[in-house]
């Protein structure tokens, strides 16, 4: 994603990248104002707008800021919402619709009680994978070098619910505590995902 780069010359310092010129501009100003408060123009620290640089960089959008929920996860993916057929006894008798059979399967054996479980883990595998694609990382548990990093929680009683309490490094074999579909390449990642959808967690975690 092309940004804009505004960097004070005077000291090397970067003020930040910017979507747009404007914007560029209009932190430039407001920068300049808070450091010429009190100075007088002759002053050396004085600043000027010839005193900044504007570049135009490459900048990697960050999953977590981008793929903040379901919806913008199944996009990234190429998904698209299900409305090739519709599950009814009448539908199930004369579809033939792939992936039907397993949708009506599913819903045979579900559990009642465990559906708003199920649809939030649905939701945390799919973004999790988003993010996994973003980040250019597939879990392969065959190789005990890969680091597979998974949040992990601790009851709350103050607010009745999981908190994120850290991250840990999955072990090599396929008996990771938090499942492959759920683990991250780095320890950072692991800790934004336990950390920002931590709504989603407790729906599958709280019984």
């Amino acid at each position: 994603m092309i940004k804009y780069k505004l960097s004070n010359t005077e000291n090397g310092e970067t003020v930040g990248c910017f979507a747009t010129r404007q914007d560029a501009a209009d932190a430039m100003d407001n920068y300049i104002s808070d450091a010429n408060n009190g100075l007088d123009p002759t002053d050396e620290e004085w600043l000027t707008p010839f005193d900044f640089d504007l570049k135009k960089v490459e900048v990697k959008e960050e999953p977590n800021e981008t793929i903040t929920d379901y919806i913008t996860a199944r996009e990234y993916l190429g998904g698209k919402a299900n409305k090739q057929f519709t599950v009814s006894k009448k539908v199930v008798a004369v579809n033939t619709v792939p992936g039907l059979e397993d949708v009506t399967r599913l819903v045979d054996a579900l559990n009642p009680s465990h559906v708003k479980a199920l649809i939030a883990l649905n939701e945390l595998f799919t973004i999790a994978e988003a993010w996994n694609k973003a980040d250019d990382f597939v879990p392969d548990f065959s190789n005990s070098r890969q680091d597979k990093w998974f949040p992990w929680f601790v009851y709350d009683e103050d607010r009745a619910g999981f908190v994120y309490a850290r991250t840990n490094l999955a072990p090599s074999g396929t008996a990771a505590t938090i499942g492959s579909r759920l683990c991250f390449k780095t320890a950072n990642r692991a800790r934004q995902f336990g950390n920002q959808f931590i709504d989603l967690w407790n729906k599958v975690l709280l019984f």
